[in-house]
């Protein structure tokens, strides 16, 4: 007859995993997830701070351009001679009065604007020069008359001849995640703007702890105190005694827009 001889250590190999050992398994799996997702919920939060600051600062960038290339037409068809050549004198704009190529803060824009942002007008006539006046905001269709402002965290544009710009329903937005425009005028002959984008990305510290600054804020600063911020950010402020609009990055875009055609009509620029 033969017998099976079989010590205690291959019993205990024949009998599979102790119950601690099975729990000490499931507790170092159950690490091994919460360290990985907490990794990834790290890296997705980067992520989505860099991809919005990107989008914010391409849309500001994209933007920018576009004012630029409007201020740098300005002025077309004005001329500093006597009002008595029509085709010469600066055009009028009902609401506003005598037109200039480039207007900081209209008053009329004032009332739909964010508060502590800059208005910028910008006027340049067809290739024609002709007519002059501007009697009405639906009228002389050859003259071009682009007002820009911030409001609710986007840049908005309104073409004063197509549209009556005292209605917020008048404005077109064109870049969203801007919360401030300034502008100052340079000599008469320059504009220098500068847009502030905003990453989209709530953090849930202060992140941003002083103000932006650009090469006018001598004349003009950026304030952010008025810019619109979700209700988390209200109570992260609340909670560490901060500003709310600490609780977003920021990236300034600026740039000094030549008047051009003021160097050869002769017309104060701005």
């Amino acid at each position: 007859m033969l017998f099976l001889h079989t010590t205690n250590s291959t019993q205990r190999r024949l009998s599979g995993f102790t119950l601690v050992e099975v729990m000490v398994a499931m507790v170092i799996g159950m690490l091994g997830i919460i360290i990985m997702m907490q990794m990834f919920a790290l890296f997705e939060g980067q992520k989505r701070t860099t991809s919005g600051g990107d989008d914010a600062q391409n849309s500001a960038t994209i933007a920018l351009y576009g004012i630029q290339q409007n201020i740098q037409q300005a002025g077309y068809c004005f001329t500093a001679t006597s009002p008595a050549s029509a085709a010469a004198q600066a055009p009028t704009l009902a609401g506003v009065g005598a037109l200039s190529p480039v207007m900081i803060d209209v008053a009329t824009l004032n009332p739909i604007k964010a508060a502590n942002t800059n208005t910028v007008m910008v006027s340049y006539g067809n290739d024609s020069c002709t007519p002059n006046a501007v009697s009405g905001v639906a009228s002389a269709a050859t003259l071009n008359v682009i007002a820009y402002k911030v409001l609710n965290g986007s840049l908005w544009q309104c073409n004063y001849l197509q549209n009556d710009c005292a209605l917020l329903a008048s404005w077109d937005e064109i870049a969203s995640n801007i919360v401030s425009m300034n502008a100052l005028c340079i000599g008469g002959q320059g504009v220098r703007v500068a847009l502030v984008a905003r990453n989209s990305q709530l953090e849930n510290k202060a992140v941003t702890t002083v103000l932006p600054s650009w090469s006018g804020a001598a004349s003009s600063p950026i304030s952010l105190a008025a810019t619109p911020v979700d209700a988390a950010a209200t109570s992260f402020a609340t909670r560490d005694g901060k500003a709310a609009w600490q609780y977003y990055r920021y990236k300034v875009i600026e740039t000094l827009a030549p008047v051009r055609n003021t160097l050869w009509t002769g017309a104060k620029g701005c």
